[in-house]
């Protein structure tokens, strides 16, 4: 067992230096290094994974933050070209709570999140109904439709979570959820401009998604071709 020269230490059979003083290795006549020792602690910190998680979000975050604190500077400064930084940054907070605030939780709450998400792309759709010229659009148009996707969402989730489901499954039910939703925006849109109760433009959609949903039908109940599908595309 081989001591620092320098503060008396006790080393590993593997240590080069001190640990505590970084003096290197002398060995007294007819000892020598084992190569193949294990090394007392790690070379290279591992951080856990929860740890470079959250790292990973303070960087975004500075990311994405620092630049929206020149623009907000810059526009207070030019008060004369507009409001121009309140749309940048609320488009990144948009952003952030979309794609970085869930990897801050330890567990995913799907409802929780859907709601947050929600509150978010409504505040962010206020932001532009307040800055604007044309009134009403906001309660009557785009709050409705938020609330629609909104519950599209909390129904779909509950029913992927309620029993296991296979992708062509899945996959019927978000056609029919969107088919649903175009359906519904539709009459939205058409009240609001014209108020008359009609639709157009969801017909095609609504016509795409039901044939989409007969042919994930077929597939669902067809082995073969499932299992094909699945092998080709990984599902």
């Amino acid at each position: 067992m081989a001591y620092c020269v320098k503060c008396g230490v006790e080393l590993d059979e593997s240590a080069k230096k001190c640990a505590l003083c970084s003096t290197p290795l002398v060995l007294p006549q007819g000892l020598e290094l084992d190569q193949g020792a294990a090394t007392p602690f790690p070379e290279k910190v591992q951080l856990p994974a929860e740890v470079r998680r959250r790292y990973l979000v303070f960087f975004v975050s500075m990311v994405m933050l620092i630049p929206n604190i020149v623009l907000i500077i810059t526009n207070f400064l030019l008060p004369s070209t507009g409001l121009w930084a309140l749309y940048v940054a609320s488009s990144s907070a948009l952003a952030w709570v979309l794609f970085v605030y869930p990897f801050l939780w330890k567990r995913q709450k799907p409802y929780l999140l859907i709601t947050v998400d929600a509150l978010a792309t409504a505040l962010y759709i206020y932001v532009f109904y307040a800055l604007g010229k044309e009134k009403g659009w906001f309660f009557y148009l785009a709050l409705p439709i938020v609330c629609l996707l909104t519950l599209s969402l909390y129904i779909t989730t509950f029913w992927i979570r309620r029993a296991r489901r296979d992708w062509p499954e899945i996959i019927n039910m978000i056609l029919l959820q969107i088919g649903a939703c175009s359906l519904c925006v539709d009459l939205l849109l058409h009240y609001y401009l014209y108020r008359t109760v009609n639709i157009s433009f969801s017909l095609v959609i609504v016509a795409s998604c039901l044939a989409l949903v007969i042919f994930f039908l077929a597939v669902g109940h067809n082995r073969r071709l499932r299992a094909w599908l699945s092998r080709k595309f990984f599902v």
